[in-house]
């Protein structure tokens, strides 16, 4: 089974991403980086040449492309458990383009929840290495990541298990999902 991570920019994806990876002895991909290399520029920059409606196009092909691939590069080597890879989803890929459906049936969705409390503080801390938030106050943050989340909801309540834990422990956030 391939695994979609899930959740706003902040919340910890590329970090379980890459500690399940390590842990598991399983390839990930990170959808976001994916798209950036496939396309030649960065996602800010597709935004602003050839508009969101563009990038989320491109984020649907992208994903089951990347889906593809991954199940080809497992059917190679046998692993000794159920996940095959992780795909590290960018924030708005579940509420576009029938992705969440589609991410369902082709694999376990987790929906990484941490407070936003704990969202904001992350993305204080990396806001140069982000483009979409880099200019915005710490108040101004705050109400976007508050507004996004609500219209978020309703597709990352979809997914198959959440972990609300900030800072769960790699070994526990698997022995969760072995067991979910």
């Amino acid at each position: 089974m391939i695994v979609f991570l899930l959740g706003f920019m902040g919340s910890g994806k590329s970090f379980y991403a890459k500690g399940l990876s390590d842990f598991l002895h399983v390839p990930f991909v990170d959808l976001d980086q994916f798209i950036e290399e496939d396309q030649a520029m960065s996602i800010t920059e597709i935004f602003e040449r050839k508009g969101e409606s563009a990038f989320r196009a491109l984020e649907s092909v992208a994903i089951k492309e990347v889906y593809a691939d991954l199940l080809d590069k497992t059917a190679e080597r046998p692993y000794k458990n159920d996940i095959l890879g992780i795909i590290s989803c960018g924030g708005g890929t579940p509420c576009y383009n029938g992705n969440m459906e589609w991410m369902n049936k082709h694999g376990m969705t987790i929906w990484i929840n941490p407070s936003e409390e704990v969202i904001l503080e992350r993305l204080m801390k990396e806001k140069s290495t982000r483009p979409l938030v880099a200019s915005l106050s710490a108040e101004s943050l705050t109400d976007f990541i508050h507004q996004k989340l609500i219209e978020r909801k309703p597709y990352y309540e979809k997914a198959q298990l959440m972990i609300k834990q900030s800072n769960m422990p790699i070994d526990e956030f698997v022995n969760t999902i072995q067991h979910a």
